[in-house]
């Protein structure tokens, strides 16, 4: 038996190997065989793959002997180098060529979008004037004008539809009640006829069933009698019954009363025994107990004093046994101690020696990288100069090709304003030419504006009319027109007051007389140009006035035509 608090001896783990397998020699035999089969069979196909490719080979490069028959196959350096010139210079040109293009292509699609600018401007211009401004804002008014009145048409349409469906509803109701209260007057006759069928059938079944319940009521008050008769017997023997079972019932308890006394009293006494009984195995359950765990206590005291004699004993018989052990243990401790001093000085040499060889490794690999960076450093600079003098040339092609459009640019402004100094000096010589009438221009000016305007109405008047929209905004605006620039507002006179003759004679300060006056010829050079144009606008603008008083005067007739209907 061992002890926990004693020292006890080191046992060394019993290791046990594995029983060898056993195989005879076919059998291992054919494992290998199957094991190295797959790998002959690979290195089978890899070598026919590898015949394959060196017979395709052979066989391209006699045919490539056959065809070139020892001509040189590679370009020489100058001829590469003379066909990157001219590939760069061939390039350098399309670049130009096609910069120019587009530089020419934007130019005239400049020009283009600027001509169509200045003519939408012109035309808007145009339409922007006092004016057309006024007969565009007619225009408008006109077109709503036109929704307006095609929407209160159509409410006016709505009305009268609305109207005569509530006519037509009303004529179908009428039909609809005066056919009803015939039909209801025609079914309150039947029913009446047949109400008064069912009176007259009513009655005879009423005279009859009062009969039948008058016989039934006699019948069944004979009948009642003679229940209650039966009844009153039969609840009399009841009562007889009834009375004898109580007093039976009432000496059942008498009796059973005296006897649950008597087996009251019997338990009450067969408890008193139970109860002294049990008192008195308690008492003697304590004193038995009492005694058994004094006699326990007594026996835990005797072993422990045994445990303690015999631990002293093997304690004094163990002591010499114990101080061997510890020495054995001292050696065995310095032996594993050397074993580990001359492991760790192994490991310490071999791993100075990786150590090296890492280093070593490390310092060729450094250096070979120096190398490429050295030479990349060298390529990197060869190709930056390339690239400087690339950059430089196409500098340079910019800056010519910017020269160039900037004379153009120059040349083009040169033109613009050579045409602009002619116009100037023509607008000059007309204003200083002797004899012109400007006060005659302006004239001219307003009434082609006059003209221009009754036009653009009576244009504009016929596409409304078209559009069947009210004309009332554009004669408002031509009258206004009319009444702002007093057209038609002139001091006429009649053709009887008209005179020639002269009235008194010439004093100082009247004006020429009419032989002595310039003929207009010699006051206006371009008078007869201006007279015609003259008489020409005023035409133009009496035809659209007279074309505007008939648009006015078909709608008037056109809104009296549905009226008058």
């Amino acid at each position: 038996m061992q002890y926990c608090w004693l020292p006890q001896e080191r046992r060394e783990p019993v290791f046990r190997e594995k029983p060898p397998v056993v195989l005879s020699s076919s059998r291992f035999q054919r494992i290998r065989a199957n094991a190295t089969q797959a790998a002959k069979q690979e290195q089978l196909h890899q070598q026919q793959l590898r015949n394959e490719a060196d017979e395709k080979l052979r066989i391209g490069g006699e045919e490539l002997l056959r065809k070139f028959a020892g001509r040189n196959l590679c370009i020489s350096r100058e001829e590469e180098c003379a066909r990157e010139l001219k590939q760069m210079q061939d390039e350098h040109l399309e670049a130009k060529r096609l910069a120019e293009e587009e530089a020419k292509a934007s130019r005239l699609e400049h020009q283009k979008t600027r001509r169509e600018r200045i003519e939408a401007a012109q035309k808007l211009l145009e339409q922007l004037r006092p004016g057309p401004r006024e007969l565009q804002c007619a225009r408008l008014q006109s077109e709503v004008m036109r929704s307006v009145n095609a929407q209160r048409e159509v409410q006016a349409e709505f009305v009268k539809a609305t109207r005569r469906q509530e006519e037509l509803d009303r004529k179908i109701f009428q039909e609809q009640v005066l056919r009803g209260f015939e039909e209801a007057q025609l079914r309150h006759r039947e029913q009446c006829q047949q109400l008064a069928e069912h009176k007259k059938e009513l009655l005879q079944l009423i005279a009859e069933r009062e009969r039948e319940r008058q016989a039934t009521k006699a019948k069944e008050l004979e009948e009642a009698l003679q229940e209650r008769e039966r009844n009153q017997r039969m609840l009399k023997e009841q009562q007889d019954k009834e009375k004898e079972l109580q007093a039976a019932r009432q000496r059942l308890k008498k009796e059973e009363a005296l006897a649950s006394l008597v087996m009251s009293d019997q338990r009450q006494k067969r408890l008193l025994m139970l109860e002294e009984v049990e008192q008195v195995q308690c008492d003697i359950h304590n004193k038995a107990k009492g005694h058994l765990e004094q006699l326990k206590r007594d026996r835990a005291k005797q072993r422990v004093e045994q445990r303690i004699q015999r631990n002293e004993k093997l304690a004094k018989e163990l002591a010499p046994r114990l101080h061997y052990s510890a020495r054995e243990d001292e050696e065995r401790h310095k032996r594993q101690l050397e074993e580990m001093r001359k492991v760790h000085s192994a490991e310490q040499a071999k791993r100075r020696e990786s150590r090296e060889q890492a280093k070593n490794a490390r310092l060729a690999v450094q250096r070979e990288e120096e190398k490429l960076a050295r030479r990349m450093r060298q390529k990197a600079a060869e190709d930056r100069k390339e690239a400087e003098k690339l950059r430089l040339q196409n500098d340079l092609t910019n800056v010519q090709f910017m020269k160039q459009q900037r004379q153009e640019h120059l040349q083009r402004i040169r033109e613009l304003r050579r045409e602009l100094d002619d116009q100037v000096k023509k607008r000059i010589e007309e204003e200083t030419r002797p004899g012109t009438n400007y006060n005659r221009e302006a004239q001219l000016e307003e009434l082609r504006e006059d003209a221009f305007f009754f036009d653009y109405a009576r244009q504009l008047m016929d596409e409304a009319k078209a559009k069947g929209c009210p004309l009332k905004p554009f004669i408002r605006a031509v009258g206004q027109y009319k009444n702002d620039n007093r057209i038609g507002a002139e001091i006429r006179i009649p053709r009887h007051m008209i005179t020639r003759l002269p009235m008194g004679r010439r004093a100082q300060g009247d004006s020429q007389a009419e032989g002595k006056e310039k003929s207009l010829k010699d006051q206006e050079p371009n008078a007869n140009e201006l007279s015609k144009e003259e008489k020409l606008l005023r035409q133009k603008i009496q035809e659209n006035l007279k074309k505007i008083e008939d648009l006015v005067l078909q709608e008037g007739e056109a809104k009296k035509n549905p009226t008058t209907s």
